[in-house]
């Protein structure tokens, strides 16, 4: 404790002890219990306690205060497989723009935001790379509202996410099987996601993701590998290249979109998702992968010229929009969730 903090009367203490907790299964007896005054609470918390009016804690679930990250799908473009060796078929998959909008606009991930929000789960269905609340313009505008206008994403009906068009995702499959199958590619694609071994919760969600995806897209298109690490993602999986894809989140440092979209920038080693998950500094050009490499400098001129405007705010936050749109057009990144579940609480959150 600090003996010149400035309020004086304030109740001080000596120590402060913390307990780990293995899973949110047992927080949630550990709340309980009355040895704990908060907990997440879990899909099958929320369905058990919702569906039943006379369950104890009916009355008594909140929204969990939304954490300040947006989760995005970020793809490997320059995979290994486990002999490390270059996943040739995954590799000249992904570099595919018809396969990347294939999946963009055929995956319904509504079963997968229920593992989130079981009640509302479209409550965290995300669009873009940033997120809500980082920055306005001067008319009050949010910044990822320039983005949406620029995607000419619609409105969402309720029903499903904004952006799934199962139409317009068995057209780009049908494009993607020709073009791919010209290059060579075997179908299914083979898709490794891994997840923690000894995570319950994980497992259940990549089961959800892989049912989604199998069978929105089609067991002949793709088949998702789920695949485990024992204690260190980076360590077992990202360094060694083996993830086709990574699910991870970014929350801002300062307030300007040049802290998300920096992320993904070629020829800088400090854009972290391009150097520990894209891998996309490492893609050598081919027929192939020309394309995708020739977008990824587009976007990245795109936002090297949003970050030149100093001088008028309004200028700089719509050319950085002008960058992410272009980067989500081409699915170079798809934007996933952001995490606001429900919450079992004795003490009011939202008034900190």
């Amino acid at each position: 404790k600090n003996d010149k903090y400035w309020d004086t009367e304030s109740k001080r203490f000596d120590t402060v002890t913390f307990k780990m907790v293995e899973s949110n299964d047992v927080a949630y007896q550990l709340y309980e219990a009355g040895e704990l005054d908060y907990v997440n609470l879990t899909e099958s918390n929320v369905k058990t306690i919702s569906s039943d009016e006379n369950h104890k804690f009916h009355n008594y679930m909140v929204d969990a205060l939304p954490l300040k990250f947006s989760f995005q799908m970020h793809w490997n473009y320059n995979k290994n497989k486990e002999d490390g060796k270059p996943d040739v078929n995954w590799n000249t998959a992904i570099a595919n723009e018809s396969f990347r909008k294939s999946i963009y606009y055929g995956l319904n991930l509504t079963d997968y935001y229920k593992r989130i929000n079981a009640l509302n789960p479209l409550k965290v269905e995300n669009n873009y790379y940033t997120m809500k609340g980082l920055v306005s313009t001067s008319d009050g505008t949010d910044y990822v509202n320039l983005v949406h206008e620029k995607l000419k994403l619609g409105e969402s009906d309720g029903e499903k996410p904004i952006r799934y068009d199962a139409a317009k995702g068995e057209e780009y499959k049908k494009k993607a099987m020709e073009e791919l199958g010209a290059l060579g590619v075997t179908f299914p694609v083979e898709i490794d996601h891994y997840i923690a071994a000894k995570s319950q919760t994980a497992l259940d969600s990549a089961n959800v993701l892989k049912n989604a995806i199998e069978s929105d897209l089609g067991k002949d298109y793709v088949q998702l590998n789920i695949k485990t690490y024992v204690t260190s993602l980076n360590k077992e999986v990202v360094v060694p290249k083996l993830q086709s894809l990574a699910f991870s989140g970014w929350g801002a440092d300062y307030g300007d979109p040049m802290n998300y979209l920096g992320q993904e920038l070629v020829g800088y080693d400090n854009a972290y998702y391009a150097m520990h998950y894209s891998n996309t500094n490492e893609v050598k050009e081919t027929p192939a992968t020309k394309e995708v490499i020739a977008q990824f400098k587009e976007y990245t001129s795109l936002v090297g010229k949003a970050d030149a405007i100093t001088d008028d705010l309004d200028a700089r936050y719509n050319a950085f929009a002008e960058a992410e749109a272009y980067l989500l057009e081409h699915c170079l990144v798809v934007p996933l969730s952001y995490d606001m579940g429900y919450c079992l609480t004795k003490f009011n959150i939202h008034d900190q």
